[in-house]
């Protein structure tokens, strides 16, 4: 990409900021006792991000001496946080990936400084397939000429599951699949009247759409090989954040970790009261989802070894990415 064109889409990017609403901080000083405020961007989509609401209502950013300014971004809306850390205006987004690798592979193609990093990953095995319930599934043949829904099309469930039907010797235009945008609180509805025959989403939307009798899981992480234990979730800070603010990055990781063993230890009963506090949704479909979300915090080489396996190497066969473009180039492996 020319420079120019990398100026432009900074240009761009800097109005999807403005309309995130946020306010540029810099790096902060922490004084003895006082607690590190920090301006966190966060994904409200599924359980799999259920960490920072954990983290929150069980104190680990306190202990840790963070006191973080929250901004909610809604699913589908998901690149705007990612855009809004670029531009300075948040210190840190929790929420899927994908676009880092995007912004970072301008970057690179424009010859100008990389602007993101990823310094902790997690939520391997996030997607699922929901189909409505009076349609056969025998395998991915029966998808031919259906309307998918997610939740943009860049989104992190597309790209496993494109790596997943490439698995099986096929592609999203082979099956003719029309790909529809929709959010994900909105999936369950638009599959009950029709708007779409399926969607790719993590839970508890397709609980959802299970109790509802309209949708029924036809393929889960697990049924997906590689695909489905790809992690996809991510801390993503700017590279110049992260050389100015080590310490608090630090302890922004270890609360995260902190958050994913709780994930495991915590009663059900606990988990489902805070996801309904910041996720919403019926008690009992959370409950039944909490066996089959993973949201845990992973190695981050090893996690990256995956995600270059299933995501990177999709968006490089497609051209979203350079071919050059390396694993130091998105994610902080220092």
């Amino acid at each position: 990409m020319a420079v120019n064109s990398y100026r432009r889409l900074v240009l761009k990017l800097g109005l999807a900021a403005a309309v995130a609403g946020a306010t540029l901080t810099g790096s902060y000083a922490q004084s003895a006792g006082e607690p590190t405020e920090l301006k966190i961007g966060w994904l409200r989509s599924s359980l799999s991000l259920i960490l920072h609401p954990i983290a929150v209502e069980e104190g680990l950013y306190e202990k840790h001496g963070i006191k973080p300014i929250v901004t909610e971004v809604r699913s589908g809306d998901g690149s705007v946080g990612t855009q809004t850390v670029m531009m300075g205006n948040l210190d840190v987004y929790i929420g899927v990936v994908s676009d880092v690798a995007k912004l970072n592979s301008h970057a690179k193609d424009g010859g100008q400084p990389l602007p993101l990093t990823i310094m902790a990953l997690g939520s391997p095995g996030a997607t699922n397939l929901v189909l409505r319930k009076d349609l056969p599934y025998d395998g991915v043949e029966s998808l031919k000429g259906l309307k998918l829904g997610v939740s943009s099309l860049g989104s992190a469930h597309l790209v496993t599951f494109r790596h997943f039907l490439s698995e099986q010797g096929t592609t999203v235009e082979q099956l003719g699949v029309e790909l529809v945008k929709v959010g994900g609180s909105d999936m369950p509805p638009a599959l009950v009247t029709g708007q779409i025959d399926g969607f790719l989403h993590s839970q508890p939307t397709p609980s959802i759409a299970e109790a509802s009798g309209a949708g029924k899981l036809v393929l889960a992480p697990k049924d997906m090989g590689t695909a489905g234990k790809s992690p996809n979730v991510g801390l993503i800070v700017s590279r110049e954040w992260l050389a100015k603010n080590q310490d608090v990055a630090e302890r922004l990781v270890a609360v995260h970790r902190e958050a994913s063993e709780l994930y495991k230890t915590l009663p059900d009963e606990r988990i489902v009261e805070i996801a309904m506090k910041y996720l919403g949704g019926e008690p009992e479909l959370i409950a039944a989802s909490i066996p089959a979300v993973d949201p845990s915090i992973v190695d981050l080489k090893e996690g990256a070894d995956t995600y270059w396996a299933v995501e990177m190497s999709a968006m490089k066969e497609r051209g979203e990415v350079t071919e050059s473009f390396e694993q130091a180039d998105m994610f902080a492996l220092n």
